[in-house]
């Protein structure tokens, strides 16, 4: 059965001169009663995404009939197919990104996931479980796929001020799991994806961005302001900004291409199809006043048919496999982490860090916290085995204690039990980092302070307990905090937060002439935080020492040769695990983002994977769901496989 499709008659094309192509050459608009509907997609699947199509059906919903699928006639029919209807319900709003449509279900109020795919040409449904019932009443829905973990996340929001992030899976398994909440703007609107980029559209001020990777901050930046907007859609179409208002008036890029004089625009969509300069939108709208869908087309203009010139972030994602316990309060509480190697059993193996409001923490490897010691806001922490002192060969770790400006010191038993010495007193000025470095049986403390100032201590023994004695102060031009020492070459690294990385002779006598090695630019994006040094890589087969360095401000972690030319080898985030472990629990773990102390050993800390050592970092936002700071780690091996330089 077919019905003939309505012709728009009163049609107003607004080009402003914009489009070279005649008005002859766009497609006639066409309609299809909705039964009180709300929104329609394009039946895209990846394979699609860059093929020429010259008719792609379309998903819509209804209140009254449920998802329906709209197939568009081919440029010689002059009738428009029956809807078939894939799924009954009462549906409204959507989104589709292969494999899945998400809609509300109004008689739940509730997200209902239908899997959507193409069998020998056909189209079948697999309709999944409802999500849970949010706290917030839904406005609009974004699928946001991501082709750097192969996972596929959604945003819900509405007009309250709140909204949520869920990780749905891959494609070929749903495992939904609230991954975080985000407070946008009251009132909002629409929403659309731009990559790792939520846009929310806000009545009153315009459109907002929002970091949208799993591993993000919550902040916000206004990229396009239009005050008292009655923006009813949008999408991003090849980097550019497509906008519809409730008459269905339509920007590109802030530029008129089309106006279609409806009553009350609600849905919109729109996909890019064609080649060269033969290219167009493709798009459709929901009319609540006439209670209708229309399908239609706009030339893209000549002025706008050159593709967006940001570069893409095709930064590789490792998966994170364990997450530690998080932190017993909230804020900026887990800063950094040192590695303890259990010298007959490797899996029993300890990651150490820092709760800088509190104390220091210990966890096993399966994430679960062993001892908590509460020593005050120590904000550093490193560790040397088997240093001689007191005539006896020890386990020591040192950290930066900011209560009195001094340094506490513990000792690592066998099992991996944390013992606590008194607090050696510096001479410094608010201390922040520190790195031990051990000089054939001397075992010295460099700790430094947010001037820039760098204090040389040497570690000796004192009947009972360890003491300090200053050998030298060396300095860098502004604040400083992470640093570690490859002993053999008697090299300090440093890194100066704004500026990048230096290298100082560590030896007690070695003179205070440092050499900025690394610059912070290009790849290294300050602050530059958390540097640890993995010995003997095999890269490409070839030993080489490593330095391992968090890259704050773009959420990465960058891999440099730790001898001249320092060539950069690699550069990573730590990403979303589906099958990771948190705390001892098997469970999906997220990535991490804004790091501050990292860690990494050559040694074997287990078995398999574990047995060339691991990479452990302090996360700043701990998502999946929500939660406190928290340390997460993953091996060696996966870093280089996935970097190819094995």
């Amino acid at each position: 059965m077919t019905t003939t499709f309505t012709k728009i008659s009163a049609i107003a094309i607004s080009l402003a001169g914009l489009i070279s192509a005649p008005l002859s050459a766009l497609a006639q608009p066409i309609t299809a009663p909705a039964h009180k509907g709300s929104q329609a997609q394009a039946l895209l699947f990846t394979k699609d995404n860059n093929a020429v199509i010259p008719a792609v059906d379309w998903l819509w919903v209804s209140e009254k009939t449920g998802l329906m699928l709209q197939s568009m006639p081919n440029a010689d029919k002059t009738s428009l197919p029956a809807a078939k209807t894939l799924v009954k319900g009462e549906f409204e709003l959507l989104a589709f990104s292969d494999p899945y449509a998400l809609t509300l279900d109004r008689r739940a109020d509730r997200i209902r996931p239908i899997m959507i795919k193409q069998i020998e040409g056909k189209v079948a449904t697999n309709v999944l479980p409802l999500l849970p019932m949010a706290s917030f009443e839904i406005n609009w829905i974004c699928i946001q796929p991501r082709p750097q973990d192969g996972n596929i996340y959604a945003w819900f929001g509405g007009e309250d001020g709140y909204s949520e992030q869920w990780l749905l899976g891959d494609a070929g398994h749903f495992m939904p799991k609230k991954l975080r909440s985000q407070a946008i703007p009251v009132n909002s609107t629409s929403c659309a994806i731009d990559g790792d980029k939520l846009l929310v559209s806000e009545p009153e001020a315009g459109v907002w961005q929002f970091d949208a990777s799993p591993f993000a901050d919550n902040s916000a930046k206004l990229v396009l302001a239009t005050l008292n907007n009655d923006i009813a859609g949008m999408q991003v179409i090849d980097g550019k900004l497509l906008l519809s208002d409730k008459k269905g008036t339509l920007t590109l890029d802030q530029q008129p291409i089309a106006n279609y004089n409806l009553g009350k625009v609600q849905g919109f969509s729109g996909y890019l199809n064609g080649t060269g300069t033969n290219r167009a939108i493709q798009f459709a709208l929901y009319d609540d006043k006439t209670d209708q869908y229309l399908f239609t087309q706009a030339a893209l203009p000549a002025a706008l048919s050159k593709a967006s010139s940001n570069p893409s972030d095709n930064i590789i994602e490792i998966p994170a496999w364990v997450e530690s316990a998080p932190s017993d309060r909230p804020g900026d509480t887990m800063d950094d982490p040192a590695i303890w190697v259990h010298p007959t059993e490797p899996e029993k193996s300890l990651v150490l860090g820092t709760n800088k409001r509190w104390g220091l923490l210990s966890f096993n490897m399966r994430g679960e916290q062993v001892q908590a010691l509460p020593s005050g806001r120590i904000n550093n922490v490193d560790l040397r085995q088997q240093v001689l002192l007191g005539g006896k060969k020890r386990d020591i770790a040192v950290a930066t204690l900011r209560d009195n400006d001094s340094l506490a010191f513990y000792e690592i038993d066998a099992q991996g039990k944390l013992s606590e010495y008194p607090n050696q007193a510096t001479n410094m000025v608010d201390i922040y980092g520190m790195c031990l470095y051990q000089d054939a049986d001397t075992l010295y403390v460099f700790a430094n302070e947010k001037s820039g100032r760098i204090a040389q201590y040497r570690v000796d023994w004192q009947v009972n307990g360890p003491s300090i004695k200053l050998v030298r102060d060396i300095h860098t031009p502004s604040q400083v905090e992470g640093c570690v020492v490859d002993e053999a070459q008697h090299a300090l690294f440093i890194g100066e937060e704004d500026q990048g990385i230096w290298r100082f002779n560590a030896k007690a006598n070695g003179g205070t002439q440092g050499e900025l090695i690394i610059k912070a630019e290009g790849d290294l994006v300050p602050d530059v935080e958390g540097i640890s040094l993995y010995q003997a890589a095999n890269i490409h087969g070839k030993k080489q020492d490593l330095l391992v360095v968090s890259s704050q401000g773009d959420n990465s972690y960058l891999l440099y040769q730790a001898q001249p030319p320092y060539a950069q080898l690699g550069k990573f985030r730590i990403g979303v695990n589906l099958n990771g472990m948190e705390n001892g629990r098997e469970t999906s773990i997220d990535g991490s983002s804004e790091t501050d102390g990292l860690a990494v050993t050559h040694l074997s800390v287990g078995t398999g994977a574990w047995q060339q050592g691991m990479l452990v970092i302090q996360d700043g936002h701990n998502h999946l769901p929500d939660n406190n700071q928290s340390f997460k780690w993953l091996p060696w091996r996966s870093i280089i496989e996935k970097l190819s330089l094995n």
